[in-house]
């Protein structure tokens, strides 16, 4: 319980609310090979609230609405589904250190030959403890 006495040793400041500048500077999320083996490698990833992840998210949205129809069988909306996941949460990752060049290409094809950590990425930049904890103990 915050006490008067530390009220007015700190002023209000309405920023020590905000979220987007820390989601879109992103965490790095490191990268471990399939057996589970650390590496010096990682992801640069987004928070949810950054602005090119909300993006990302009204484009997915956009793809549903304008290819799916109930015309559809259960395979073709299902591979539009996972043709938007993989959209979105390439759209998550925002740089790397990998020794090759970044490019959205290249992470999706990372993602799409590595379904575990496609799902990670989503997961770790819907976690705002991950982005804000250390914001949010201080």
């Amino acid at each position: 319980m915050t006490t008067k006495k530390a009220a007015i040793d700190k002023p209000f400041n309405l920023a020590d609310f905000f979220t987007v500048p820390v989601a879109q500077a992103g965490k790095p999320l490191p990268l471990k090979k399939p057996d589970g083996t650390e590496t010096e490698y990682h992801l640069m990833v987004l928070g949810v609230d950054a602005p090119a992840a909300r993006q990302a998210l009204l484009a997915v949205q956009r793809l549903f609405r304008d290819e799916r129809n109930d015309k559809m069988t259960d395979d073709e909306k299902q591979a539009i589904a996972e043709r938007a996941s993989l959209q979105y949460r390439t759209a998550l990752v925002a740089g790397w250190n990998l020794p090759i060049e970044f490019n959205k290409e290249a992470v999706g094809d990372l993602l799409t030959n590595n379904p575990g950590l496609s799902l990670e990425i989503e997961q770790f930049s819907g976690d705002r403890t991950r982005f804000f904890a250390s914001t949010l103990a201080a």
